[in-house]
């Protein structure tokens, strides 16, 4: 832990500049939903099957400033969100962050940016609100078991929903000062937010990952209206894990820092999101098999171009022996001559085809023609 306490400080001030997180504006409390709070964490869900996407935080995340959003003093976190249409993208904040002025944010999580609703969301010139970010994938057709992993960090804190679906919330208050004190504040500490409920996900189509992020005031709670009451944080960094060195005054701002709200201005303070997540699925083994003698009176039902193709092609691939003929004859040479080539190389033939049209792995064959 790094400790920086500038002499001219107040009390409530100098706790700010005891950690590196300190009073950046003062994010919610790092409150899980987890049965264990002491684990940080809802999740992961396990994997039921491989990991087919990954999605990450960046400068193509979108940013929706649609819909009411962003809905400024406003800390209510909706039962359902999203998905929001006619959204921008987000701002990326890394550069800000490594050349400019850091608040004491954490590393971005490997693979994603820091991003944030305008250019310098990373200083104090963000009046607090809600900001809402958006991100897509798709999902193909047949598939099973979707699991959804998001990892997330945030200034202030954050509920996220897919498709709509809300699936966890933070807090939505202060950070306490024994999480700043132990740097366990949002903007430090990864939020691990699972769904596995395939009635969520939209399967054969376009998901929607809608982040709400809320800012809160410096201090805030719901007895004061969010009233700034905290001392801002006089010094930042440059980069991450560097010495407090930047003061936050005059280029970093706190000429809106007052100690009552107004419409528009009070407490403006430094907002971020950053996350990476990935989704998984199970594909369906697909059986779906014809015969060789199907194959063999129906040349109609495949194509002549495949006919014509050598057998010794699929060598690699072929799970009964011969896997490779002499002279290497044409597939509709094979399938037309078992007593020559024999059945276990028809079988073969009947595999190729079969994958070819209808996606069956070789071996996975079970007799169940649709064509016939």
């Amino acid at each position: 832990m790094r400790r920086l306490i500038a002499p001219s400080l107040s009390v409530g001030a100098a706790a700010c500049a005891l950690v590196l997180a300190a009073c950046s504006d003062t994010s919610t409390s790092p409150r899980r939903l987890s049965p264990d709070a002491a684990a940080f964490t809802l999740g992961p869900s396990a994997n039921v099957g491989p990991v087919q996407l990954s999605f990450a935080s960046g400068a193509t995340t979108q940013y929706c400033a649609v819909s009411g959003y962003p809905a400024i003093h406003t800390y209510t976190v909706p039962g359902s969100l999203g998905p929001l249409t006619g959204c921008g993208t987000a701002f990326d904040l890394m550069t800000n962050l490594t050349t400019s002025y850091n608040p004491g944010w954490s590393a971005p999580i490997t693979g994603s940016d820091w991003i944030g609703p305008n250019a310098t969301s990373n200083e104090y010139r963000t009046a607090p609100g809600s900001y809402v970010f958006q991100t897509t994938f798709s999902v193909p057709s047949g598939v099973t078991s979707p699991v959804l992993n998001d990892t997330l960090m945030s200034d202030n804190a954050v509920a996220v929903y897919l498709n709509g679906h809300q699936l966890a919330t933070q807090v939505i208050q202060d950070c306490p000062s024994a999480d700043r004190l132990a740097g366990t504040c949002n903007w430090q500490t990864k939020y691990v937010v699972s769904d596995a409920n395939a009635a969520d996900f939209n399967i054969g189509g376009v998901n929607t990952i809608t982040v709400l992020l809320v800012d809160t005031p410096n201090g805030g709670n719901a007895g004061n209206s969010y009233a700034c009451t905290t001392t801002f944080q006089p010094n930042g960094e440059l980069g991450f894990g560097t010495a407090f060195n930047v003061p936050t005054s005059p280029n970093h701002v706190v000429a809106n820092w007052t100690t009552t709200m107004t419409a528009t201005t009070g407490c403006e303070n430094p907002t971020g999101l950053d996350f990476h997540g990935n989704v998984s699925w199970v594909v369906p083994v697909v059986t779906t098999w014809c015969s060789p003698g199907y194959w063999k009176n129906h040349l109609g039902s495949w194509p002549v171009s495949l006919q014509n193709t050598g057998y010794n092609t699929y060598s690699a691939q072929y799970v009964r022996d011969p896997k490779m003929i002499a002279g290497n004859p044409t597939l509709v040479q094979v399938i037309s001559n078992p007593s020559i080539y024999k059945g276990p190389a028809t079988n073969n033939v009947a595999d190729v085809i079969s994958n070819f049209l209808f996606g069956t792995g070789f071996g996975n064959g079970v007799e169940s023609c649709p064509l016939n």
